[in-house]
């Protein structure tokens, strides 16, 4: 097994882009931009989810992925609608990349599948032992008092997340928190048309229909991208409808970063700092490798607790021969 540090596997006689195009086999993990780029490639066989292929928009041939001698299997990484981890065993070893995941349940995802593994290749977003969020239905509830209370008073709500996952959250938190079908981006919408075609019921308005007009001439309730969840924006809207508008972000950087809104909230897609604790002790690897974020401090918290971790720039080009000495 070799592994280098642009996150290119190689077992048996198969190699495989994790989240890259480096090779002509690419297993793509879901459907943020940051992780797609196999997908705007030419050639190349594609590991992906149905729901993936469906939220990133592609709609070419997907060549056959090619795996000799190498058993794949793809788990729930509870991040957003067909996110998907990878578990590949060759010769009795074993490997699993994480992708970006979570191991709460949410509003909108089951959280993520652990399997056991010899090699763990994990994200690290939130790997600082700071960030640890609060119980993920009271994050709900506070979100839920603010835009009721904010809508009590004639307001406009403006609630700001990613258009893929997060804006999906936010609409059913809507529905089931405060029984609302909110207004929605048409970025966002895409996106809910998507969930709902794979089995997400999502009440919601989209912008520029007649429903939505209608709607907008009292307070509302919106669900936005982040750049429209901001004060500047807000201000210029009070200009158009001469009414209070207020705005809110979720996001788990609330814990760390200032916004320029009214509130931020940590809601998050990603495992916190705990999560990835557990789901280490919870898949009992032989080493561990840290991707995508703080991967420095992570490795070295995971070390602490008796890992043998390092952050994957550090570890390109290891194999699991290399990995035996010293065992």
């Amino acid at each position: 097994m070799r592994l280098d540090a642009a996150m290119n596997l190689k077992m048996g006689g198969t190699d495989i882009a994790l989240d890259g195009c480096g090779r002509a086999n690419c297993f793509v993990s879901h459907a943020h931009s940051d992780h797609v780029s196999a997908l705007r490639s030419s050639g190349k066989s594609i590991l992906a989810s149905e729901e993936t292929l469906a939220l990133a928009g592609h709609s070419g041939d997907i060549s056959h992925f090619k795996c000799d001698g190498v058993k794949v299997k793809l788990l729930n990484s509870g991040h957003i609608l067909g996110s998907k981890q990878l578990r590949a065993e060759c010769n009795g070893e074993s490997f699993l990349y994480t992708g970006d995941f979570k191991l709460h349940d949410s509003l909108t995802m089951k959280g993520a599948e652990v399997e056991n593994c010899d090699v763990l290749l994990m994200e690290s977003t939130y790997g600082s032992p700071e960030m640890v969020f609060p119980e993920r239905d009271f994050v709900y509830s506070c979100m839920a008092r603010w835009v009721r209370s904010n809508l009590e008073r004639g307001a406009i709500v403006m609630l700001g997340g990613y258009s893929i996952g997060k804006a999906q959250e936010l609409v059913k938190l809507a529905n089931e928190y405060l029984g609302i079908a909110p207004v929605v981006e048409s970025n966002i919408e895409k996106a809910c048309s998507v969930y709902e075609k794979f089995g997400t019921k999502l009440d919601r308005i989209p912008v520029r229909t007649d429903e939505a007009e209608e709607i907008m001439k009292h307070e509302f309730l919106s669900i936005v991208t982040p750049p429209s969840a901001s004060r500047s924006f807000c201000s210029k809207l009070e200009g158009i409808y001469n009414r209070k508008v207020v705005c809110a972000v979720a996001s788990g950087w609330a814990l760390r970063f200032a916004y320029s809104a009214d509130r931020a909230f940590p809601l998050s897609d990603h495992a916190d700092f705990n999560q990835l604790i557990e789901y280490a002790e919870r898949s009992s690897p032989k080493r561990i490798y840290c991707t995508h974020g703080e991967t420095i401090r992570l490795a070295s918290e995971l070390r602490k607790r008796g890992y043998d971790a390092k952050e994957l720039s550090k570890a390109s080009q290891m194999t699991l021969e290399e990995f035996s000495e010293g065992d």
